[in-house]
Parts: structure tokens; sequence; C-alpha cells
């Protein structure tokens, strides 16, 4: 059996691009990873990500939180960096 973590190195993911995407789409870490794993090289898929991503930040921004907004901003910045949107 595969750990988080694993599956976590296994997409090129951080721990905040995972709990972003869980938050965004409402599933499990394990989930939030499949999905990851499901979009590589699918712009459109890539894109539902950072859509889950930017619903994540405006929960974490309406609770005012601005130490993870600054974690969830860098995370956001990783993820456009290391996928492909077109």
């Amino acid at each position: 059996m595969l750990s988080l973590k694993e599956c976590t190195d296994f997409c090129g993911l951080t721990d905040d691009e995972v709990q972003a995407i869980e938050h965004g789409a409402h599933v499990t870490p394990v989930g939030a990873c499949a999905l990851a794993q499901s979009a590589e090289e699918k712009p459109k898929e890539c894109r539902q990500l950072l859509k889950y991503m930017h619903e994540y930040l405006e929960y974490v921004e309406s609770h005012e939180d601005t130490r993870r907004s600054h974690e969830v901003h860098e995370a956001i910045q990783h993820f456009v960096s290391t996928h492909h949107f077109v």
C-alpha cells in the first residue's frame, strides 16, 4: 500500500497544493493526488484543479487567515509553474 507521502511525491505536488485541491474539490488527500495525476498533460483538467485551488484561497481569505493565505498563494504559483494550461 502507498502512503500519502508517496502519492504526493509521485504526483509532484506539495502538501499545500494537495490541501488546496482537496478542500476545493471536496475530496480526500489521496483523491486530490488522483485528480492531479489524471490531469497530467491535460490543460482543461489542470485549469479545473487551479479553479479548486482558487476556491480554497477564497475560503481562507474569507476567514482572514493571512499566514495560510500566503501559503496557498505560494502553492498556486508553484502549481502554475509546473503544469500545462494550454
